[in-house]
């Protein structure tokens, strides 16, 4: 047990958090609408059975990352030590890594992942101390920098891990364990006299990592009812965010774009609107649930770019999507973190709203800058071995900043720092597994009447109709390479419903069929009511034609994106468009964009003269087993000149992260 000084909790105390985990209101998982808030709803039941790729993402991250019991062992230890004395952010690692982990087991259901996540939790809980608080920080500098943060990612880890648990005995521990230290929370953080302000809980970025605090509070509400946590991040959601202003107030209000704001760190200000969705969940406050579509809306318009992140200036919301084709934005862009929370967020839009355009937004990120993160080559980031020779040295499962023009991956380690036994770990390396874990969550979801098809991903599917049937759905398809998808009923349902096809915004003309006749097509949602029965064909083809994106021009603006760090502010900086920026382009073929590659056979820095005809790009389909590395498409680029370039998808480019597989997704043309 740490031995850290503190306050003891008292007898009445136990006796009531006792009480309150053995009247617990049961309702897993704990992020299920309360009050029919949601237009979509998951099917936690549901058995896929993924091939190709995906189910490939799925094993080598289960392998190389979560099913590593010393390195969970690592990350409890920082709990167990007064870890974080330089206020850092060891304390995140074990809670983000534990939420992905939760995702990937609800896809792949091994025992052995189980085992070693229960595990790992029962350590967790034993290294509180007895006033029951679970902190990487000493209580003698408690409540500053990433502490609460930390806290935040304990607490979200535990109640994921709720959510797969089988044993009640062991989920009620659990249960009494966030109480805890919600309560410990409580009794330091607030209005009251001596306490500290959750916005002044931090020294960084004027309270938005403290603030991100309201997701697990009200995920805490939802599972006890006790009225003390919802209390709490009532008084969180009035503090609005940040000391200087109340972001949710400005979403709301919708005059200023996320970039504008007076505090602009992306990953943090979007995990603060997923608390906030939580507790409209909870309280149905319309107000709540505009600020929340407002934000994202906004992001799409300004703020994301052709792979699916945001921030070409660190990890800050920066007018992303005019400024992604400037060569001078740097090598630390487009963070994993960044990625990987705003499909997360973009996934809880799609449940919130019904709205396609928000699975749009998850698959362009998850096809492009998600899959391109994954370090499947196991490099080790140049800088470790040059910077830091006495540590142990090791690949990390992710890489944490992705390239929009010519560049190279593996330009540094977000989130870096040691650890007391010379091992070292980042921040998106912990976060990245979620991503891939959120696919299961949001392939296939339903509405009252409906069965929602999402994605298209070949593999089978075991659901439930919306009356509650058991169904097999067979995807037989090569997507997101070609844009054919052929969806077989392979059971003995025989039952009218409603199937909604997901149509992209990406497919101008698609094509769809049930048992050979033609479906009416709309935008969003293709709606097929249709009495279902064994051995009945969905086909559906999607307009694959390769479409050029062109720059947006804007000349010059302020933007609120240049940090001083020793002074914990931003300022307004003037920032003009790279000259250069318009001799670029991108190629976008469905949901993947096209990349260029060193190891193609041609300098991606050279100018090339690509032919467009109309906007579109006549692309010559290859094989991929002869293209120079692994990936899931290989085509010919026509040149003006009569020849061609060859490119890949972005994803699967780069991965050497050296000059030899330099890359660009945005196109240096003539």
């Amino acid at each position: 047990m740490l031995q850290y000084l503190g306050i003891g909790i008292s007898l009445q105390r136990k006796m009531n958090m006792k009480k309150t985990v053995e009247n617990m209101y049961a309702n897993y998982p704990a992020d299920c609408p309360k009050l029919n808030t949601d237009k979509l709803f998951v099917n936690y039941d549901n058995k896929y059975f993924y091939k190709g790729f995906i189910d490939e993402g799925y094993n080598f991250i289960e392998d190389f990352q979560l099913l590593n019991s010393t390195l969970w062992r690592r990350f409890v230890q920082q709990f167990r030590e007064d870890a974080d004395y330089d206020a850092g952010w060891r304390g995140e690692y074990w809670g983000k890594m534990m939420r992905g982990a939760c995702f990937v087991y609800s896809y792949t259901k091994n025992p052995q992942l189980y085992s070693v996540l229960t595990q790992t939790v029962r350590d967790m809980i034993d290294s509180a101390d007895e006033t029951g608080r679970i902190s990487s920080y000493g209580v003698n500098h408690e409540f500053d920098a990433w502490d609460t943060w930390s806290r935040k990612y304990v607490l979200l880890g535990m109640e994921y891990f709720i959510e797969i648990c089988n044993d009640g005995d062991f989920v009620k521990e659990i249960i009494q364990s966030m109480i805890g230290q919600v309560d410990y929370i409580i009794s330091k953080i607030g209005d009251g006299e001596g306490k500290t302000p959750i916005t002044k809980a931090t020294r960084h970025w004027r309270g938005l990592n403290s603030s991100s605090l309201l997701e697990p509070v009200v995920r805490l509400y939802s599972i006890t009812k006790e009225k003390r946590f919802l209390d709490f991040a009532r008084y969180i959601v009035d503090c609005g965010g940040t000391d200087v202003e109340n972001i949710f107030d400005l979403a709301y209000e919708g005059k200023m774009y996320p970039y504008q704001y007076p505090v602009t760190k992306a990953y943090e200000m979007t995990s603060c609107f997923e608390g906030l969705l939580e507790y409209y969940r909870i309280t149905g406050n319309e107000r709540y649930k505009t600020a929340i579509i407002n934000y994202a809306n906004m992001i799409l318009e300004s703020d994301f770019t052709v792979i699916g992140s945001s921030g070409c200036t660190h990890e800050l919301f920066d007018h992303s999507t005019v400024r992604q084709a400037n060569t001078t934005n740097g090598n630390i862009q487009q963070e994993t973190c960044v990625t990987v929370t705003l499909m997360k967020f973009f996934y809880q839009l799609n449940l919130l709203t019904g709205d396609s355009k928000y699975v749009d937004a998850f698959e362009r990120a998850l096809y492009n800058g998600y899959l391109g993160a994954i370090n499947t080559q196991m490099v080790i980031e140049p800088m470790i071995e040059r910077d830091h020779p006495d540590w142990e040295v090791e690949p990390l499962p992710f890489d944490s900043y992705s390239p929009l023009t010519a560049g190279t991956r593996g330009n540094g380690i977000g989130g870096l720092k040691s650890m007391s036994d010379n091992h070292y770990y980042g921040c998106c390396a912990c976060i990245g597994a979620a991503g891939i874990g959120l696919v299961s969550r949001i392939n296939l979801p339903l509405t009252k009447d409906s069965l929602v098809v999402n994605l298209f991903i070949r593999g089978i599917v075991h659901t439930k109709t919306p009356n509650g049937r058991n169904l097999t759905l067979i995807f037989d398809t090569d997507y997101p390479a070609n844009g054919k998808v052929k969806i077989t009923i392979d059971s003995d349902v025989e039952e009218e419903f409603e199937m909604l096809v997901r149509n992209p915004e990406w497919s101008a003309s698609t094509q769809i069929k049930v048992n050979n006749r033609d479906v009416d097509v709309c935008e969003g949602y293709i709606p097929i009511r249709h009495l279902w029965q064994k051995g009945d064909v969905v086909e559906i083809d999607f307009d694959m034609r390769t479409r050029v994106i062109r720059p947006i021009p804007y000349g010059s603006q302020i933007l609120m994106n240049k940090v001083v760090w020793g002074a914990n502010t931003i300022v307004p900086t003037y920032d003009s468009e790279d000259p250069l920026a318009h001799k670029h382009i991108a190629l976008q073929r469905g949901p993947i964009m096209l990349a260029q590659d060193n190891r193609l056979g041609y300098s991606v820095d050279d100018a090339i003269d690509i032919k467009v005809d109309d906007g579109y790009v006549d692309l010559e389909i290859l094989d991929t087993s002869i293209a120079p590395y692994k990936s899931i498409i290989f085509a010919k680029v026509p040149l003006t000149d009569g020849g061609h370039i060859a490119v890949t998808d972005y994803a699967s480019a780069g991965k050497l992260w050296t000059e030899e597989s330099k890359m660009a997704v945005w196109m240096y043309i003539k």
